[in-house]
């Protein structure tokens, strides 16, 4: 059994994969602006140092598992959603790598989501310069660019981008030795959905949203999927972006892998 922190742990699909693997037996180490273990706001750097530096302390220098789940809904400012939801989602994974390094068969896990996939099927979400600057890790520059988009469409930026960045960091963290991987939830039933629903436009596109399974899904399915990457049973699985969305990307895009 091994120490794994998550961040966005006291909510949704954080707190349930938080419960699935506290009776798997493993430690839990929580970090979320709610009350939990390390209360830290990763959309200002000084709360990315501040929770970097007490999961250290908690873990005694090691972790095995690391899932980086923290995130603003798309009802939320697009400047704000940047910072948490791709930048703080980003750096928490890359500050805490050294601790992953010192793990026993250390594995990662980015939350993004089927909004990732929004850039190709919906070209009015699209913000190229906002996901440029994402991407080049200028934060201010990625800020910037967003204003003037809503909170959507910075929602689909930060987690294409997150997606993209576990794919681009394969190499470094194959090397490292150190499992990176993505989960794209769909249409998962939590508090941030809830939320979706009492805001008329998104509730609209979202309710709409085609999905061959016929149905939104408990977060603690998606806990299932992650406890799998984070697990023995995926030690060949690395730098994979997997849809956990009932079908919804492959209806949406059949003709791309």
């Amino acid at each position: 059994m091994g120490t794994i922190a998550i961040t966005g742990a006291a909510s949704g699909i954080g707190a349930a994969l938080a419960d699935r693997l506290k009776r798997d037996g493993h430690r839990v180490i929580g970090i979320d602006v709610q009350p939990t273990d390390v209360l830290a706001d990763l959309g200002t750097p000084t709360g990315r140092q501040h929770a970097a530096t007490a999961v250290a302390d908690l873990a005694d220098g090691r972790l095995d598992g690391l899932v980086s789940g923290a995130a603003l809904g798309p009802y939320s400012q697009p400047g704000p959603i940047l910072r948490v939801n791709y930048f703080g989602a980003l750096q928490i994974l890359n500050d805490l790598r050294p601790l992953l390094e010192r793990g026993t068969e250390p594995a990662a896990v980015a939350i993004s989501s089927i909004g990732a996939v929004y850039d190709d099927i919906l070209p009015d979400q699209a913000v190229p310069a906002a996901l440029g600057a994402c991407l080049a890790d200028d934060e201010e520059t990625a800020v910037a660019a967003i204003s003037g988009h809503d909170g959507n469409a910075a929602y689909c930026v930060a987690k294409r981008g997150l997606a993209l960045q576990v794919r681009a960091a394969v190499q470094a963290w194959g090397d490292a030795g150190v499992r990176l991987n993505a989960i794209c939830p769909g249409r998962i039933a939590t508090p941030m959905l809830d939320q979706i629903y009492e805001t008329p436009v998104m509730a609209e596109a979202v309710k709409a949203m085609p999905i061959p399974l016929g149905r939104s899904a408990p977060p603690e399915e998606m806990a299932s999927v992650i406890a799998f990457l984070l697990g023995p049973d995926a030690r060949y699985v690395h730098g994979a972006v997997i849809h956990a969305d009932g079908g919804s990307d492959s209806l949406l895009r059949p003709n791309t892998l």
